[in-house]
């Protein structure tokens, strides 16, 4: 019993040590993670019966559970830490896995490539999971040489990241290499567009569906007043608040390529533009819910056009950081010119690129694209049919993007048409505090969900100040 416990945790310790392989740490840090792992389990196996039996006792009273408790949660609290950040890094890794694989085969001659790009991006600024991994294996072939550098990071790797890693040891072995980078390549191309394509569609209805549902809700509420009491209208205030605070924080951000970086300094001042726009917004209703009454419509206006102004810089950057995108296309061009003229992209003017790049809010696939014109370049001759693989690639990633664009028409007009939804619902409703209360919480509701949808993040109050400024209005 004694062997097969003993064995049962050095498989969970293998485990862990699996997950947290490529965590940024130091050497010390990755060695003490085992003993972190095997104390928490300690921890809560002498714990538990603690816990049980004190419990069955009457006398002992709870401060003994409560303590061992603690315990338990402060031993396993830094191994929970450290597996969830090694699965967001995993998760990470297979995000970047398809741009990984193009950058390396677009000028795909000798098969090596792939090994040559992770010690480049050792010290990438873009992929930010597929750094560790370079900078592990760097280290790695130094010391055991290239092959088994290589087979320990596949063994480690999970999901789509480990299979290709694994069947490009394999192709490495037997000679095949350049046929299956080239096929792996095309796959990824397919997967990327069909990934982004689902994204933007899955968004573009989700903005129309929360319009709708932020109009219906109000409606169905005020039915039960004209049949019952006009307080169930409270039972209907929290859901709705409750949706937007937590829709706004579970949306997820753009996908990869689009997704928008803010330099620190820029980031901080918008964040507290934002906050600002976030109190006068919540304001009214707070006001409202405490003292029963019935807020101004001239103290909307107010409150609605300061959080508007506060929330412009927000959405104008991020937009424009997305549309300042397109401009990529020249680049690309530039690009297909110089590899079909010269073979090689050492005479490419990247003044524009180097432009871009250089914005303090710009999109991951502007730094993308710049980091993969400096590796193509340290590699020297580009093969031309080769090459095009990267420009359909970046083409169509551009292509996503205007798609979206086009679709946000769709949810704007949807959005703004909320205001006038509510209002008209609400004329068959008594006018009570309780009724604009409900009226406000979906406006909010809408907004944020709204704004979070159409900029990626929680940045600007632009979208929740118009329709509040849109409602005060009517």
């Amino acid at each position: 019993m004694k062997r097969l416990l003993g064995r049962l945790i050095d498989k969970v310790v293998d485990y862990y040590r699996g997950w947290t392989v490529f965590l940024d740490e130091g050497l010390e840090e990755y060695l003490e993670a085992p003993w972190k792992l095997k104390r928490a389990m300690a921890v809560a196996l002498g714990g538990v019966p603690v816990i049980l039996l004190t419990s069955a006792s009457q006398n002992l009273g709870t401060l003994i559970p409560t303590v061992v408790l603690l315990l338990i949660i402060t031993a396993w609290l830094p191994v929970l830490d450290k597996l969830a950040e090694a699965r967001e890094r995993h998760g990470l890794v297979n995000k970047e896995l398809a741009f990984f694989i193009v950058m390396a085969s677009a000028t795909c001659r000798t098969g090596l490539e792939p090994l040559e790009l992770l010690r480049y991006i050792s010290e990438s600024r873009v992929f930010k999971g597929f750094r560790v991994i370079g900078e592990k294996f760097t280290c790695l072939e130094k010391i055991i040489g290239v092959g088994d550098a290589l087979h320990i990071i596949s063994s480690v790797l999970k999901g789509r990241a480990r299979v290709f890693f694994i069947e490009y040891s394999t192709a490495l072995s037997t000679g095949t290499v350049v046929e299956y980078l080239m096929r792996s390549a095309g796959e990824a191309v397919k997967d990327a567009w069909s990934e982004l394509s689902r994204t933007v569609e899955r968004r573009s209805e989700l903005g129309v569906l929360i319009a709708v549902v932020a109009s219906v809700i109000p409606a169905l509420t005020v039915g039960f007043t004209i049949l019952m009491d006009a307080y169930i209208l409270y039972y209907t205030l929290i859901p709705i608040l409750a949706l937007g605070v937590v829709g706004s924080t579970i949306i997820p951000n753009y996908p990869l390529p689009f997704k928008v970086l803010i330099e620190k300094g820029a980031g901080k001042a918008l964040s507290l533009m934002y906050i600002a726009g976030v109190v006068l917004l919540t304001y009214p209703l707070t006001y409202m819910v405490l003292t029963s009454s019935i807020m101004e419509k001239t103290t909307l206006l107010y409150l609605g056009a300061a959080s508007m102004i506060l929330g412009i810089p927000g959405f104008t950057l991020i937009l424009g950081a997305l549309l300042k995108t397109s401009e990529l296309r020249n680049v690309l061009e530039d690009i297909s010119v110089n590899v079909r003229t010269y073979r090689s992209l050492i005479f490419i003017d990247d003044g524009l690129l180097s432009h871009l790049g250089s914005k303090p809010i710009r999109t991951w696939l502007i730094d993308y694209v710049y980091e993969t014109i400096r590796f193509h370049r340290s590699l020297g001759e580009v093969e031309p049919d080769v090459y095009a693989l990267f420009t359909v690639f970046t083409n169509d990633l551009l292509r996503a993007l205007r798609l979206y664009l086009a679709g946000l028409t769709i949810m704007t007009t949807a959005v703004l048409s909320t205001p006038f939804l509510v209002k008209t619902l609400l004329t068959i409703a008594p006018f009570t505090s309780i009724t604009l209360q409900v009226a406000y919480a979906s406006l909010l509701a809408t907004g944020f969900l709204s704004s979070k949808l159409m900029l990626g993040r929680n940045i600007s109050t632009l979208v929740p100040g118009l329709l509040v400024f849109i409602y005060g209005l009517l």
